[in-house]
């Protein structure tokens, strides 16, 4: 297992462990290199390699990645004032040869990275400028050709965009469901469900559930 933080320090803190051994940790990155409040967030797309994202404190997405024949790197993934500094982040990766990753920019568009084995990064624009609050987005992939997110809006309602074979949003909870700046969750437990909670205005914890 694998674990990832921010220190306050700002730096990205990374703690393993193994079975017969006990836990270890190192700094993956120095003080400084992480914006306090910003998300972080990692998957393994194989078993011999992990990637973790975060935001610096100059709004740019940092990757670090690992292969086991290569050890701990780092690159700049988006530049600066790509990400609000207190924007979450979130990825999947619902094939082993791509994964893909969301931020909220400084202006409340949303923003997409994704990556293919044989064609490196890209990235795109999910939504535009004012879709989202400078809180929780949450992403699921119930089976390899579909992914779907969630975020919450300035006016607290929760938008949902789908991938198939291209982007779709709508409006899963209309204006004042969610509290600005609420975080998100997902989970989906089978293939053909997925269920997402957010924190509602008055404080209630919501729910929404989909079963396909």
């Amino acid at each position: 297992m694998e674990v990832w933080w921010m220190s306050p320090d700002g730096s990205v803190q990374n703690a393993y462990w193994y079975e017969e051994k006990e836990w270890n940790r190192f700094p993956l990155a120095p003080p400084g290199s992480a914006a306090l409040g910003g998300g972080i967030e990692a998957v393994s797309r194989v078993p011999r390699n992990m990637e973790v994202w975060w935001i610096g404190p100059n709004g740019s997405v940092q990757d670090a990645y690992f292969f086991e024949d290569a050890g701990w790197q780092r690159f700049e993934l988006a530049g600066p004032q790509s990400a609000a500094t207190r924007s979450s982040i979130e990825a999947v990766s619902r094939k082993r040869d791509t994964m893909e990753l969301w931020w909220i920019a400084p202006n409340g568009s949303v923003q997409d990275a994704y990556f293919y084995d044989d064609a490196g990064w890209g990235r795109s624009e999910l939504a535009p400028s004012g879709s989202a609050s400078e809180g929780g987005i949450a992403a699921v992939s119930r089976r390899p050709g579909t992914m779907e997110i969630w975020w919450t809006a300035p006016n607290g309602s929760v938008q949902d965009a789908y991938g198939y074979d291209w982007w779709k949003r709508f409006e899963l909870a209309g204006p004042g469901s969610a509290a600005v700046g609420s975080e998100v969750s997902c989970i989906s437990r089978t293939a053909d469900s997925m269920e997402v909670w957010f924190s509602g205005s008055s404080g209630s914890i919501e729910n929404h559930y989909w079963h396909g």
